[in-house]
């Protein structure tokens, strides 16, 4: 860890301790009061009428509905979920139609007292593979009014709008929109600490993270995605740190508009380690985005673009040994926009039905240096997405679309037609 890095790290530990010591109180459970001990049995009835499962959906600082179940109860233990089950059928292309339970995920939080809870999310992808998306301790101080907390963990990245609203309620489309899946990578998660708030009237939420930097993805890595810099939590290698952090202004009930930033170094990995002088100027990364979103004359919109500089990324691109028009390049830039309208009311309908329609651009090679050669294949690749989603009730929802790539360099187009079903719980 480097000497600047370190000094970050004791930032955070200090705001924390300084925190602590002065809203912290000592309390003997002994020493309760037998008022106190009836309110705590009240509540372990009322969750005992709910089935022990504890809160309820809604949104709160920041994540999903069901991700949020926990801090929607009062004390005690919390379980959510959600899921998807898709299928992927091609045209007349040389590619394998497939089906997919493609997730099955459930969260298991608890709320130890007022102030600290815990929430995890545990996901299985494919029916045979297994993770933890994350797992934090969260410290609200009763004293701060929920304006500002604490959080140390396996912590959701708060880049962009999909790594941390994510549910499949949340989004059009059977499939994550390609510039938040292979240019913003979700679900990106690392290990660190972090800051997060609201104000009283969740105009403005925030929040920023120190935490661990890129995985190092080898040497067959290609520049055309950002998935494989993912470390995920797993005895991910710790020289480098990275700081991210997002800023939501909630204009009103149906606009908000939102800025995310991640800056941190690729990390030294088997033996590359031994070519990264700890003085050295490294690889680093840096990722900017912002977006808006909301509804207006009754038809709902999304709009987001991120803008990447990889620096001194000839020293990494040294060490890949794929071509060179697979590389990376220094400039990366994506952005998507979308529209969708409920058409359930028109119909008669209390289902929610609504045709959207979504236009994607990705470029991973905007800009290249002397260790990469522009490939046509990572530049302006269109992803055209139409189809409809239907509610018949909140937590669940039946989504057909057909997305249409193009690729300028090989010609590599493709139609593709989608079917899936999600819930959350």
């Amino acid at each position: 860890m480097t000497n600047s890095n370190f000094k970050l790290l004791l930032v955070f530990v200090m705001l924390f301790s300084l925190s602590f010591g002065s809203l912290f109180t000592a309390k003997d459970a002994s020493a309760q009061s037998m008022e106190e001990r009836l309110d705590a049995l009240t509540e372990e009835v009322e969750l005992l009428k709910q089935g022990g499962m504890g809160g309820s959906l809604g949104q709160q600082y920041g994540f999903g509905d069901a991700a949020s179940k926990v801090y929607n109860t009062s004390a005690g233990l919390s379980i959510g979920g959600y899921g998807e089950l898709v299928g992927k059928f091609y045209a007349n292309e040389q590619k394998t139609d497939q089906t997919d339970a493609y997730r099955g995920v459930f969260y298991i939080g608890y709320k130890f007292t007022d102030e600290w809870s815990l929430n995890t999310e545990i996901e299985i992808e494919h029916a045979d593979e297994s993770f933890l998306e994350f797992a934090y301790i969260d410290y609200l101080p009763k004293a701060l009014n929920g304006n500002l907390g604490f959080r140390a963990g396996l912590l959701l990245l708060p880049t962009g709008i999909i790594n941390e609203l994510h549910e499949p309620t949340l989004f059009h489309g059977v499939y994550r929109p390609q510039t938040e899946t292979t240019m913003l990578p979700t679900t990106n998660r690392e290990n660190g600490v972090g800051l997060f708030g609201e104000t009283d009237n969740k105009t403005i939420e925030w929040k920023a993270y120190y935490i661990t930097s890129l995985k190092n993805p080898g040497t067959g890595a290609d520049g055309n995605t950002n998935k494989n810099f993912r470390s995920k939590g797993s005895s991910s290698t710790a020289n480098e740190l990275a700081i991210t952090g997002s800023v939501k202004y909630n204009m009103n009930n149906s606009t908000v508009i939102g800025a995310s930033y991640y800056r941190g170094n690729i990390q030294p990995s088997g033996s590359t380690a031994s070519s990264y002088d700890m003085n050295d100027p490294k690889s680093r990364v840096e990722w900017r985005t912002i977006y808006l979103m909301g509804e207006l004359a009754g038809f709902e919109y999304r709009a987001l673009y991120t803008n990447h500089k990889l620096s001194n990324i000839d020293r990494f691109n040294a060490y890949i040994t794929d071509a060179a028009n697979t590389k990376f390049g220094t400039k990366q830039v994506g952005y998507y926009w979308e529209v969708a309208k409920d058409i359930g009311p028109m119909m008669g309908a209390s289902w929610y039905v609504a045709p959207f329609f979504r236009y994607e651009n990705l470029n991973f090679h905007k800009a290249t240096d002397s260790s990469a050669t522009s490939n046509r294949n990572y530049q302006d690749l269109q992803y055209y997405n139409v189809g409809v989603s239907i509610k018949p009730i909140a937590n669940i929802v039946l989504k057909l679309d057909q997305l249409r790539h193009t690729n300028p360099g090989t010609n590599n187009d493709y139609t593709q037609y989608n079917i899936g079903v999600g819930y959350i719980f």
